[in-house]
């Protein structure tokens, strides 16, 4: 290539980096403030995904007595 046509190119691949660069990332911004953000919230107070707030799975159980007529029949 003339040296001309190449210096041109170079230039050019450049200033191309630089501005994907900044826009790559004013994207990324823009997307996670405007999707991820709102999204993380509505998730956070509206929905449990760990059912952390339902009801408890504990069997009832009675209390046994504490002689050994009681320890010998557990069933």
């Amino acid at each position: 290539m003339p040296s001309g046509i190449k210096l041109g190119w170079e230039r050019f691949t450049l200033i191309s980096k630089i501005v994907g660069e900044v826009q790559g990332r004013a994207i990324i911004t823009a997307f996670y403030y405007t999707i991820l953000i709102p999204f993380g919230l509505i998730s956070r107070f509206l929905t449990d995904p760990l059912q952390r707030k339902g009801e408890a799975v504990w069997v009832e159980r009675h209390p046994v007595g504490r002689d050994i007529n009681s320890a010998r029949n557990q069933w």
